[in-house]
């Protein structure tokens, strides 16, 4: 992989957290080097298991995931991914079966790297959908203007939901450890109490692609969620059927 001098360097900002997810040492390694040549901060994970806690201690902008990490097949697994974090994923693969690049972008994955891949083909890759990415976020001013309606709800609840620290707080004042995704879904359904919101309104919000009858990452994202809100967590969002989801407020206590 050659990292070229032919692509421009990025407007300044903060340099994006790429996680690459590969097995094969060097080839990481050698993506690591060229993306840090780019002003990225990569970190690599070898394996399923790793990339997982990799996501959990520090969520990334981009997930560039090998297809094959030893014998497991990751294209499964993106789902799981998904209820994690909502950053871009890229699969790298030498598989060259149009089935399964399919496959992978219909099950979330945005976006299917064939092996061998340039440096200058996997940065500009990497470039255009961070800045998709950016696009889609509203302006920080614009923001911190919106009006904190979530967080009045919540505090008659004892529970606090702060829009623009991106925080969940118990009547104790302990965060409870929210994903970005985990956090957008709440925020998103929170805004309309007792009101149901579809899974295509909540697909492109939170995860920021449309919705497939066969897409259960939604699901998996809630599933998470109600888990961290604890026992009640349940009640507090509820399923309706060939409707959506619907936030019914906080658990009790």
């Amino acid at each position: 992989m050659s990292s070229g001098t032919e692509l421009g360097a990025e407007e300044a900002g903060p340099a994006p957290n790429v996680l690459i997810v590969e097995d094969d040492e060097a080839l990481a390694e050698e993506m690591a080097l060229t993306l840090s040549d780019y002003g990225m901060r990569p970190t690599t994970a070898a394996t399923w298991e790793a990339a997982i806690a990799a996501v959990e201690a520090a969520p990334p902008d981009l997930v560039v995931l090998d297809q094959r990490l030893g014998r497991v097949d990751t294209l499964p697994r993106i789902g799981m991914l998904r209820s994690l974090t909502d950053a871009p994923v890229l699969i790298l693969t030498g598989n060259r079966v149009e089935t399964d690049r399919i496959v992978a972008l219909e099950i979330g994955a945005d976006d299917f790297l064939l092996k061998p891949i340039s440096g200058r083909e996997l940065v500009a890759r990497i470039r255009a959908h961070l800045r998709r990415v950016q696009q889609t976020r509203p302006p920080e001013k614009e923001r911190e203007k919106e009006p904190d309606q979530a967080q009045a709800q919540s505090q008659a609840g004892t529970w606090t939901l702060l829009t623009v620290e991106r925080e969940l707080r118990r009547g104790d004042g302990s965060v409870v450890p929210l994903t970005g995704a985990e956090f957008d879904l709440l925020a998103v359904l929170a805004e309309a109490p007792g009101h149901p919101v579809d899974r295509e309104t909540l697909t492109k919000r939170v995860l920021r692609r449309p919705w497939r009858p066969d897409d259960r990452a939604l699901d998996n994202l809630v599933m998470h969620l109600r888990r961290k809100l604890g026992p009640g967590g349940d009640r507090a969002i509820t399923a309706i059927r060939s409707q959506g989801y619907v936030f019914t407020g906080f658990p009790r206590g």
